[in-house]
């Protein structure tokens, strides 16, 4: 089941994206530590290091982002599903920000907080184009607030 299989009739959608591959650029680079001193001294960290890559790129290609004309949604999960979503009328605020580090690598996290939400509602965290990504989402908000 994809995600878009949960669009309501008519429902467009403007943007689908994932979690950059530099969110997780720690995770890569010690499983690749691991890999190649393993390689040559023991077989264990070098399969420790697999692990830990494959595991990380699971994680990020099971998580999915889509911004359509109605809501924010965001799905998690390889095996078993999870989808969060909200609609542009319970948007009160939506926020982001970037490390240091996140700014090198030019990603950053975007906060999507409602009404009576403790908390942000949508957290989509290691975005590459944050800045177009956060505006598109602005502008979808305002036009629901206008028309």
């Amino acid at each position: 089941m994809a995600i878009e299989d949960n669009l309501s009739s008519g429902e467009k959608v403007l943007r689908k994206f994932y979690p950059s591959f530099w969110n997780y650029w720690a995770w890569y680079l010690l499983g690749a530590l691991l890999i190649f001193p393993g390689v040559i001294l023991l077989v264990v960290p070098a399969l420790v290091g697999i692990l830990i890559i494959l595991w990380k790129e699971l994680a990020r290609r099971g998580t999915t982002y889509l911004v359509t004309d109605r809501r924010i949604m965001k799905e998690v999960g390889i095996t078993g599903k999870t989808t969060t979503s909200t609609i542009y009328q319970k948007v009160t605020d939506v926020r982001s920000s970037q490390s240091m580090i996140q700014r090198m690598l030019g990603i950053g996290d975007i906060y999507v907080n409602t009404a009576g939400g403790e908390g942000p509602e949508i957290v989509m965290r290691g975005i590459g184009d944050m800045p177009g990504v956060k505006r598109q989402i602005e502008e979808a908000w305002a036009g629901t607030k206008s028309g």
